[in-house]
């Protein structure tokens, strides 16, 4: 079912010769998304799924189909020195018909009051037509650069957005000059950072010299504008990669998404999740970023990774290799599509898929790994031997993290648990991020429970729910004694993760978190709070407007407002719900505090 309350901003059109009015498109795209994404109501497709019908013609039909969407914008800019001429129009995606078209006579020079003008424009125009959602007075907050540099930040960040590696080092070169120019400005800081995290993580650089050259960039962007939503989920994956400190991952994702919703905010959450050994709940929030971004070519590998670690690899092929349609140039869904044929029950058909890879596969290893991993399966100890070999001599050099993945993987098949143990501990003492990797490996299931690989674990993650024993449930539900357990469990989430704030929170996703049956965490919110799942999450949040009405940066917000940050995604439910806990209106608790 398609939500009434959803949009997608396809790219506008240039329609002027000059290649800069190319670059001022792209941005204003991006711009409009970003600040739509900010109204909580409102779901809106990530640029990646955006763009991918850049330079086609689609239907209405054709967007409904396949961005799930009610409503799309299009448009188009013709631009010259003195004027430009911006065309605006809005689609209903099911009757096909036009709500609106409106054109906008700007100068050039007015960016940025241009920018917010659209967005603000088109909000308002689409709370006309689907009913209520909370607009701020602006969406595009002002940046304090000269336009011309603003330009040059827009030229930039299109290369960037290409993702290949020349065009990546294009853009870092550009936006280093506008670094030059206007050092204050955090945006180019952030770019640079993101130019070398997806080269480090693409394979287009070794990883550990990618992410060492982006940091610098991104501690800057961080000391000018430490509360971006870009600037948080930054810091959520050092927290985690770097630090390995998921509390802290955790805060900053959750302050992100508060923020702006946005896919690869949802699917950084899935990846901690993950790391923690809670599929489900990871699966969940997946699914929340592939509802935003469906052309994602990473969303669609992670959702064929997660099949993956759940032993599902016959599921788990084809998002692998919807990946690569994408992407051809990924480099991760080839490792786990070998990996799912090998551990089907299919080794001959991996070994021959993993030696057909071309490219950057063979560069990262997945190849000579792949391989290897066959070899191990099939029991050819001498080729396997000569793979362990090449492997080792990768250790000392940029690929060391692939190769001591490939190492621990390769022993495991040919069952040195031990050696496999030996391995990963000098993983851990060089803090290699493939440890957080192999905490919920299939792979690894043998040596699980083997004390010194769950010292190990332990100590890289203490909260790691794949090395507690879990529950195998009887047919009656919880006893008083589970239910105090649970009770306490269940409570400390909510404050470390503030699940509350997420509006489409369903029985079924905090059940993930606790490892629960949807059943039991019934039974448990209904005798462990005396409340059903409605009035424990509406608590949380009623106490969260609390909180956040007496906050002096709320000052200027609306009541309702501040509800639907706090969680509350209906007026009606907000009003009724506050009355009830607190026996006065919202308005009335306000006047009195």
């Amino acid at each position: 079912m398609i939500e009434n309350k959803s949009i997608a901003v396809l790219p506008f059109v240039n329609m002027s010769n000059d290649i800069n009015n190319e670059y001022f498109c792209d941005g204003l795209t991006e711009e409009i998304i970003n600040a739509l994404a900010k109204i909580k109501d409102l779901s809106v497709t990530s640029r990646t799924s955006s763009f991918y019908f850049k330079n086609k013609d689609v239907t209405a039909k054709e967007v409904r189909e396949k961005l799930k969407v009610a409503t799309f914008i299009e448009g188009s800019v013709r631009a010259s020195k003195s004027k430009m001429r911006i065309t605006v129009q809005m689609i209903d995606t099911a009757e096909d018909f036009h709500f609106w078209s409106k054109t906008f006579d700007r100068n050039p020079e007015n960016v940025f009051e241009i920018q917010d003008e659209i967005s603000l424009f088109i909000a308002e125009k689409l709370r006309e037509h689907i009913g209520h959602i909370e607009i701020e007075d602006k969406l595009i907050a002002p940046i304090d650069v000269p336009v011309n540099i603003y330009r040059e930040y827009l030229k930039g960040r299109y290369h960037i957005m290409k993702l290949d590696y020349k065009n990546s080092i294009k853009g870092i070169n550009i936006l280093k000059d506008v670094i030059h120019k206007s050092p204050n400005f955090p945006n180019p800081y952030l770019d640079i950072n993101l130019a070398y995290f997806n080269m480090g993580t693409m394979g287009l650089l070794p990883a550990f010299e990618a992410y060492e050259k982006a940091q610098p960039y991104l501690l800057k962007a961080l000391e000018l504008d430490p509360n971006s939503s870009r600037s948080q989920l930054n810091l959520a994956w050092i927290e985690c990669w770097q630090n390995w400190n998921l509390k802290k991952a955790y805060e900053h994702a959750n302050k992100a998404l508060e923020l702006q919703q946005a896919d690869d905010i949802y699917l950084t959450i899935s990846n901690f999740l993950t790391v923690e050994g809670k599929l489900d709940a990871a699966s969940n929030y997946l699914d929340k970023a592939l509802q935003l971004d469906p052309y994602s070519a990473m969303n669609h590998h992670y959702k064929g990774f997660l099949h993956y670690l759940k032993e599902e690899y016959e599921m788990a092929i084809p998002h692998l290799k919807k990946a690569l349609v994408l992407d051809p140039k990924l480099p991760f869904p080839p490792i786990y599509i070998g990996t799912c044929l090998l551990l089907s029950g299919k080794p001959n058909e991996a070994l021959t898929y993993f030696g057909s890879l071309e490219g950057v596969s063979v560069k990262d290893l997945t190849k000579l790994g792949g391989e290897t991993m066959c070899y191990a399966y099939l029991n050819e100890t001498e080729k396997c031997n000569d793979g362990l070999k090449e492997l080792e001599t990768y250790l000392t050099t940029a690929l060391v993290d692939k190769a001591f993945t490939f190492l621990i993987l390769v022993n495991a098949l040919l069952g040195n648990n031990e050696k496999v143990i030996d391995l990963v501990e000098q993983a851990y003492q060089s803090r290699l991020p493939l440890i957080l990797l192999l905490n919920p490996s299939p792979i690894l299931k043998p040596v699980k429970n083997h004390k010194r690989f769950k010292s190990i674990m332990l100590k890289a993650i203490p909260d790691n729910v794949n090395y507690k024993q879990k529950k195998k449930y009887k047919q009656a539900l919880l006893d008083s004694d589970e239910i105090e357990k649970y009770t306490k469990e269940l409570e400390q989430i909510m404050v470390d993760y503030k699940l509350y704030l997420n509006p489409d929170l369903s029985l079924k996703d905090l059940a993930s978190y606790l490892e629960l049956p949807t059943n039991y965490t019934s039974q448990l919110l209904n005798l462990g709070f005396q409340k059903n799942f409605s009035e424990y999450v509406n608590t949380f949040r009623v106490n969260e407007f609390k909180e956040r009405i007496l906050l002096e940066e709320n000052k200027g917000l609306t009541i309702m407002a501040i509800a639907y940050d706090s969680g509350f995604n209906s007026k009606t439910v907000f009003n009724t719900f506050f009355k009830r806990i607190e026996g006065t209106t919202p308005n009335a608790y306000l006047k009195s505090v």
